[in-house]
Order: C-alpha cells, then sequence, then structure tokens
C-alpha cells in the first residue's frame, strides 16, 4: 500500500513539475532535500515523527526551505506534511527521480566491485550496462573487497552476481549435493 502512495506522489510531482517546465529545477532540489535528509539524523527524524504537530514541521520547513527550493518543491513538501506523508519524502523524491530519468532514457544502476574501477573500466561497464539495458546508464560505483572478486549491478529489480564469492556459494553448494563415500 505504501509503494501506492509513494508512486502516486512521485507521479503527481513529476506531472506538476513537467507541466510548469521545471523539471531540471525540481530534480535538483530533490537531489539537494535527499541528500541533506540522509545526512543529518535530526532532519531524517523530524520527517519521521509522528509527535511533532503538523503546525509546528510547516512552521520549521518554512524556515528551513522556504528561500532554498523552488516554490513548487516548497508547496510539495507542505502538501505532503498536510498529508502525513512526510515520513516517505525520501521515497517519494527518490521516486520522482527515477520518473525523471525514465521520461529522459536513463536508468540508475548500483555497481559493487571487489577492486577501484579506473575511468576506463568505469567506461566499459557504463557501455554494457547500457547495452543490457538498452537506455543510457547512470551506474553508482562502490567497492566491496567481501566479493574477492568480479562485481555485482543492480538495476531497478534485477541484481546480475558476477563475483567470485557468489561462484564459491555456487560450487559449495554443489559440493554439499555429491555423496562421497
Amino acid at each position: 500500500m505504501l509503494s501506492k502512495a509513494i508512486h502516486r506522489y512521485s507521479f503527481a510531482l513529476f506531472q506538476a513539475a513537467e507541466n510548469s517546465k521545471k523539471l531540471e529545477k525540481v530534480a535538483v532540489d530533490s537531489n539537494n532535500l535527499i541528500g541533506l535528509i540522509k545526512s543529518s539524523k535530526d532532519l531524517h527524524l523530524f520527517f519521521k515523527s509522528p509527535v511533532i504537530k503538523q503546525e509546528k514541521k510547516l512552521k520549521i520547513v518554512e524556515t528551513l526551505f522556504k528561500k532554498r527550493i523552488s516554490q513548487l518543491s516548497f508547496e510539495f513538501i507542505k502538501l505532503l506534511i498536510l498529508h502525513n506523508r512526510e515520513g516517505l519524502i525520501v521515497d517519494i523524491l527518490e521516486g520522482f527521480l527515477d520518473l525523471k530519468n525514465d521520461s529522459e532514457g536513463k536508468i540508475k544502476a548500483a555497481v559493487i566491485t571487489a577492486i577501484k574501477f579506473d575511468d576506463t573500466e568505469k567506461k566499459k561497464m557504463k557501455g554494457k550496462i547500457d547495452g543490457f539495458t538498452d537506455k543510457n546508464s547512470i551506474p553508482d560505483f562502490s567497492e566491496d573487497n567481501a566479493l574477492i572478486g568480479g562485481f555485482t549491478i543492480q538495476v531497478k529489480d534485477t541484481v546480475i552476481d558476477a563475483s567470485i564469492r557468489r561462484q564459491l556459494e555456487n560450487l559449495k553448494s554443489k559440493f554439499k549435493g555429491i555423496n562421497i563415500k
């Protein structure tokens, strides 16, 4: 049920931004707000808290954001508060950014590698992801040495696991099924 609410609000913001020709500005606001909320425990708790009254939240949001973000973004945050959906703000804004990227033929990809990729390797991996998705990918690279070697890629709900760790897990499972006498 929550995912329907997230999608509904994300889509409403996308349509409003597109209709008012403010798509880029709202996208910048959304990225900034997501980063701010994720990096500030207090702000995160503020939006999630059912204890803080609506009027107080509206006043605080006005003080914090009215002059720092577009009018459309500000009014949207107020709308979320008035409908008791402010706890979903990060998910809704991320959904908006996904809709924007989708409309532009772009797609986010989370790439986790065992070692740090240089620019050439990143470019090559982006090309592979672009070919796989038939979209212009926006890869986010990170490292995890627990993979031992290889990589994993997540694009929306699809995960490609080409890590050595996964291959070893598969091999271990196969050996468990063999009876040796």
